[in-house]
């Protein structure tokens, strides 16, 4: 028997000129004061100036000092600004990077934490079995209202990404409380994301639509929303990236970041996002550069045990001839390679003597759960160096 948990998110808000929805939205959820987590290019810029205006006496603060991959530390100093500005609720506006943040906040917050060691009693575990354990409850968390500008999909889960310097690992905490109450898709304020980190974000969109499918998790529910997510990412990606001011290209682009995380909570992941994790904290990378360069390997790597679910995905990018079912990681190379982003470790600026040391964290993340084929360290080491 298995179950379906919904998203919590209680509304998105979508469409030309959404951004003006945001003092409704932050009332609806309970918030009055709310501190804003924004990248400090942002926070310079009009789309801070404008966030700033729509909110007006709501907005109390902004934390603009959140490094890429959110440690720790950027955590724990925006919880400490919000507490000395007296929020009850966050905003953030950007990508993953300030939405986890935000979601960071909001969960310290709720249960005090102060220092980077409590950080641990929170963070999600894989047992040696494979069970993915939360040791922690965490039933309540201040408001939190999200506007990404980028296509992470972090603002659709209740799932936190915040790394931990001294071991270059990022760490997944996962509650209910700590997804965004409201969410605000709005193409004018995404229009002001540079090229190549929207066609990153747009790939790491792509990521999650594709291990949705393969996961040993997988539902027909959450494949029908892939697949969509593929064809419409598939059309006006590349289109978006090099027309920004296409709104309604880039709005197709934030629903289709939609559609491909909603259901990922329930299915899982995979191998892609094992590797990436390591592999984009490790050398600094964006989650959609370590996506660009895994995904397409870790396909190939999953076909033996997943060839209709790649049948799916070919499908979904036009090829209907179900017998080339091979297709579907080297069409998915080609989207990539229409978009400047690198795809390759060592055109991205890693480093091949990290990669053993690597395998035994990616052989630990909880993604791994997910993935239909078991892997081993030696073959992790393996498909990095496929990646070189």
């Amino acid at each position: 028997m298995r179950s379906f948990t919904t998203p919590s998110i209680e509304n998105v808000t979508f469409g030309e000129g959404a951004l003006e929805a945001l003092p409704e939205r932050l009332g609806s959820v309970g918030g009055t004061r709310a501190l804003v987590v924004m990248s400090a290019s942002l926070a310079r810029g009009s789309v801070g100036e404008r966030v700033r205006t729509v909110l007006g006496s709501a907005g109390i603060g902004t934390f603009a000092r959140t490094p890429q991959h959110v440690p720790r530390e950027a955590v724990l100093a925006a919880a400490r600004m919000a507490k000395e500005c007296g929020a009850d609720s966050v905003i953030s506006v950007g990508g993953g990077t300030s939405i986890d943040c935000a979601k960071g906040v909001a969960m310290c917050l709720s249960q005090g934490l102060t220092e980077l060691s409590q950080l641990d009693a929170y963070r999600a575990l894989r047992t040696t079995d494979g069970e993915v354990i939360l040791p922690k409850e965490l039933e309540s968390a201040i408001p939190h209202v999200s506007i990404p500008t980028t296509l992470s999909g972090a603002e659709h889960t209740d799932i936190v990404g915040i790394s931990d310097t001294r071991t270059h690992a990022k760490h997944v905490f996962r509650f209910r409380a700590l997804a965004p109450r409201a969410v605000i898709l709005d193409p004018h304020v995404a229009a002001y994301t540079p090229p190549p980190l929207w066609a990153a974000s747009g790939i790491r969109a792509l990521d999650h639509a594709v291990e949705s499918i393969l996961a040993n998790g997988s539902i027909p529910f959450v494949d029908a929303l892939a697949t969509k997510a593929i064809r419409m990412l598939d059309e006006h990606l590349a289109h978006s990236t090099f027309h920004p001011d296409d709104v309604a290209a880039r709005s197709a682009c934030l629903e289709a970041a939609w559609l491909a995380i909603f259901g990922i909570t329930n299915t899982g992941a995979g191998l892609s996002h094992a590797i990436g994790h390591q592999l984009a904290t490790r050398f600094d990378l964006l989650h959609g550069v370590s996506s660009a360069i895994m995904l397409p390997t870790v396909m190939e790597f999953n076909a033996p045990v997943t060839r209709e679910k790649l049948a799916l995905i070919a499908a979904a990018f036009g090829n209907t001839d179900d017998g080339k079912v091979s297709s579907s990681p080297e069409l998915v190379r080609q989207f990539i390679g229409k978009l400047p982003v690198p795809n390759r470790i060592s055109t991205a600026g890693g480093n091949r003597a990290h990669f053993a040391e690597m395998a035994a964290e990616i052989a630990g993340d909880i993604s791994m759960a997910s993935n239909p084929r078991p892997v081993t360290e030696s073959s992790i080491v393996s498909l990095l160096e496929a990646a070189w």
